[in-house]
C-alpha cells in the first residue's frame, strides 16, 4: 500500500484535503481518492499531512496483509506508538487484522502549535454527555473546555442524505453557539477505505480519530466521545478503547477517548437535564429529519434511550421524539428491536429497578417478546427475507460499496489532480 502526498484544493467556498491511496491486493470497491473538506472559514485547520490518512489506511492495509509505504508528513510520537497500537489490534482482532511493516519517508511533528479544543459531536448522548462536561461550569481548566465540536458527514449521515445533514447542522450549530462552541461541518469519505472489509461498529475508532488528525492544524486537544464504558469494552472489545486511543496523538495533539467511565443509562440520567440536550438529542437510526421530531420512536436505539428517559420522569422534556412513551404498557415496544445481542440491554433492567420499579413487569414482558422476535428471525430462511427486503426490512442504508462516496467532490479532486499532473 502506498500513501501518497495530500493535496489541497481551495474552491467554491470549500477546502478538500486529498490523497490517493495505492492498493496491490484489493478486492471489492475501493475509492479513487480518500478525502476531507470543509468551509473554508475552517480551512486552517485541515493539514496536507498523512496523519489523517494513515490511521484508517492501517486498518486497509492490515487486513490486505500489505506493508504500507507513507509519502508524506508523520509525526514521529506517532509512527513510534503505531507498531504497539498494531499489535493490539491483532491481539483483540485476530480474525481480521495482521500487524504490517510502515515505512515513513518523511517523520516531522507540526511547526505550529494549534490552540483550539475539539471534540466529535453528531447530537447523540454520547456526544452531548462529552460537551456537557466540558463547558466552562463543569470543566474549569480552560485547556480541558471544548471550542469547537466535529459534525461528520460520511460517518452516521451519509452523503446522499445532505438535506438530513443540514438541517441538523443548522439546528446543532445555533445551539452551540449559543455556548461558545463552534461547529466545524466536515465531510469526507474515509470509510471507504474500509466499509465491506471490516465491521464499522467494530472498527470505527481510527476514523473518528482520524478526522480530529485532519483538523490538527487547528486543534491542540481532540474528544473522541465513548461509546461504551470499561466493563463493556473488557466484554466486547472496539477500536474505540480509552487504553489504545491515546496511542493515536502526536506532539501537538492531545487525542482523548471520554465517557468510558459511565454507563449510557448514567450519560442519559446526566443530560436529562439540560435543556440543550432536550432541543438536539438524536439518536434515532432511521434518520428523519424534515420536522422537529427527527426521532422515530420506535427504532431500537430510540426505545434503549426513553427507557431511561421515561424512567426518571423526564422524557417529555425532550422534544425531539416523534411518539415518546406516555404510559408504562409502551414499555412492550421494547420487543419490536429487543435483541440478545445488544450488549446496552444489560443496563436498562438495574436502572428501571432503582428509579422506576413499577415499570419492569411491562419491561420484562416486552423483553420476552422481544426474544421471542428475535430467534423467529435469526431462524427464518433466506427466501423470507429476500421477500421481505421489497417491504423495506433487512435493508441497510450504507450497503452499496460506494455509499461513502460523493460524487461531486471526487469529479473535483479528479480534475484538480489531473490538471496538476500536466
Amino acid at each position: 500500500m502506498i500513501i501518497h502526498q495530500p493535496e489541497r484544493i481551495n474552491k467554491d467556498g470549500f477546502t478538500t484535503v486529498f490523497a490517493r491511496i495505492e492498493v496491490k491486493n484489493k478486492s471489492g470497491f475501493l475509492p479513487e481518492f480518500t478525502w476531507y473538506r470543509v468551509p473554508e472559514a475552517f480551512g486552517s485547520f485541515l493539514t496536507t499531512r498523512c496523519e489523517a490518512f494513515l490511521l484508517p489506511g492501517l486498518l486497509a492495509g492490515m487486513y490486505f496483509g500489505e506493508d504500507i509505504e507513507v509519502r508524506g508528513a508523520v509525526s514521529p510520537k506517532l509512527a513510534y506508538y503505531l507498531e504497539e497500537y498494531q499489535y493490539l489490534l491483532k491481539f483483540r482482532f485476530p480474525k481480521y487484522q495482521h500487524p504490517n511493516r510502515v515505512q515513513y519517508r518523511w517523520l516531522e511533528a507540526l511547526e505550529t502549535s494549534p490552540g483550539a479544543v475539539g471534540a466529535a459531536f453528531s447530537g447523540g448522548v454520547d456526544s452531548l454527555f462529552t460537551l456537557w462536561k466540558h463547558l466552562p461550569q463543569n470543566q474549569p481548566d480552560p485547556g480541558y473546555q471544548i471550542s469547537h465540536g466535529v459534525f461528520i458527514e460520511g460517518f452516521d449521515i451519509l452523503g446522499f442524505e445532505e438535506p438530513h445533514y443540514k438541517y441538523l447542522l443548522e439546528k446543532h450549530s445555533r445551539e452551540l453557539a449559543n455556548l461558545g462552541v463552534d461547529l466545524i461541518p466536515l465531510q469526507t469519505n474515509i470509510i471507504s477505505l474500509i466499509h465491506q472489509l471490516l465491521p464499522l461498529s467494530v472498527f470505527y475508532g481510527p476514523i473518528i480519530m482520524a478526522t480530529g488528525m485532519a483538523l490538527s492544524g487547528g486543534f491542540r486537544r481532540f474528544y473522541a466521545p465513548s461509546s461504551g464504558d470499561h466493563a463493556m469494552l473488557n466484554q466486547h472489545p472496539y477500536t474505540a478503547d480509552p487504553l489504545m486511543d491515546h496511542m493515536l496523538g502526536t506532539e501537538t495533539l492531545d487525542v482523548i477517548h471520554h465517557g468510558s467511565t459511565h454507563l449510557r443509562v448514567e450519560k442519559v440520567a446526566e443530560i436529562a437535564d439540560w435543556e440543550v440536550a432536550h432541543r438536539l438529542l438524536w439518536v434515532c437510526e432511521v434518520h428523519k429529519a424534515d420536522r422537529e421530531t427527527w426521532n422515530c420512536s420506535r427504532c431500537e436505539k430510540c426505545i434503549r434511550t426513553m427507557i431511561p428517559l421515561f424512567a426518571l420522569g423526564k422524557l417529555d422534556k425532550f422534544k425531539t421524539f416523534e411518539k415518546p412513551f406516555t404510559a408504562m404498557r409502551d414499555g412492550l415496544w421494547w420487543g419490536r428491536k429487543y435483541s440478545v445481542e445488544r450488549v446496552f440491554n444489560k443496563e436498562v433492567i438495574p436502572f428501571v429497578k432503582k428509579h422506576k420499579p413499577a415499570w419492569l413487569p411491562w419491561l420484562r414482558a416486552g423483553a420476552a417478546l422481544g426474544v421471542l422476535r428475535y430467534w423467529l428471525v435469526r431462524l427464518s430462511p433466506g427466501f423470507v427475507r429476500k421477500w421481505l427486503r421489497r417491504y423495506g426490512y433487512f435493508i441497510s442504508r450504507n450497503e452499496a460499496p460506494d455509499a461513502y462516496e460523493v460524487a461531486e467532490v471526487t469529479q473535483l479532486i479528479r480534475e484538480d489532480h489531473d490538471h496538476s499532473s500536466t
